[in-house]
């Protein structure tokens, strides 16, 4: 009797347990992970902190799709020169993949399609798939600082003078930013005095930062350089960057509004979509990043925290 009862109970829980384990692995698909791919990625200054929610990002999609990261400073900031030897060393030295941060598309034309065609490649910030990239990810530059430029009208009176800094010269991402932004600023009947120094001591002794009602940087570097400004009056102070430092320029309202993208799934997509195009699966598109405006009195706003802050999955 007692053997009748266990084989009754025994049976439907024998069938529980293969129904759970057909619904979480399907027949024909295959349970172990894929093979390990080394992944190189090409940073565009030799300051990694810019980069480290993005970087974040990048880890956790390594961690998923089971990537080896390498990641490549170079010595100098937007140093074209120094991003193309380090293009050709990697794909010599037999990287599965590459995620580029561009510091010049003219410069690096040439060498971005001698590696795209042993490697995939995929660039961050600057679009470079006419040159033979697989995939870029990065907002629309130029929408980005159209409105940023129309944002900086609400605070600088027609003739006033709005300084830009253009601190990753060349042709870039970030360069689109500060033209789009130039353009509605000229068209309104503001002054544009553009800058390509990164140092705000020298900035203040020229003058340029006192003439300015505005000052526009349009990546993490220049942004903070331009919120750590300590003259009198403080001009208003717009950009792009998601940083602690310019998170914390926003609180104490040393920077007025900035446009924020989630940095943290462009790292993760820029990986995934190498690793996609590297292992030859079904690649998924690549949709232009959206971004937000923000300022201090919406910057704790629960959409607005998962742009400025690192969220981890």
């Amino acid at each position: 009797m007692k053997r009748k009862v266990l084989i009754q109970l025994a049976v439907p829980l024998l069938v529980l347990c293969a129904l759970f384990f057909l619904l979480t692995y399907p027949v024909g698909q295959s349970h172990s992970r894929p093979a390990p791919l080394e992944l190189s990625v090409i940073f565009r200054e030799p300051d990694g902190d810019l980069w480290s929610t993005a970087r974040q990002g990048m880890e956790q999609a390594a961690s998923d799709l089971n990537v080896e990261l390498r990641f490549l400073l170079p010595t100098k900031a937007n140093a074209a020169e120094e991003q193309r030897t380090l293009l050709s060393r990697e794909v010599e030295g037999g990287s599965g993949a590459i995620l580029l941060i561009p510091a010049d598309r003219a410069a690096l034309a040439q060498a971005v399609s001698a590696a795209a065609e042993k490697v995939p490649l995929v660039t961050l910030e600057t679009d470079m798939t006419a040159y033979g990239a697989t995939a870029c990810v990065s907002p629309d530059n130029a929408a980005l600082g159209k409105t940023l430029g129309k944002t900086v009208l609400n605070g600088v009176a027609e003739g006033g003078t709005v300084l830009l800094l253009c601190s990753v010269p060349g042709d870039n991402g970030v360069g689109e930013r500060l033209e789009a932004a130039a353009a509605v600023l000229k068209a309104a009947g503001r002054e544009v005095v553009w800058s390509t120094s990164t140092d705000p001591e020298a900035l203040t002794r020229e003058g340029r930062i006192t003439q300015a009602k505005a000052v526009m940087g349009f990546e993490a570097s220049a942004l903070e350089m331009a919120a750590s400004v300590e003259n009198q009056p403080l001009p208003l102070v717009y950009g792009m960057g998601s940083t602690a430092s310019i998170a914390a320029g926003l609180e104490q309202s040393r920077i007025t509004a900035i446009a924020a993208q989630n940095e943290f799934s462009a790292g993760y997509l820029a990986v995934e979509a190498a690793v996609t195009a590297a292992r030859h699966e079904t690649p998924r598109s690549v949709e232009t990043l959206p971004f937000s405006l923000v300022r201090q009195e919406n910057m704790y706003q629960s959409k607005n925290q998962k742009l400025l802050f690192p969220v981890t999955r």
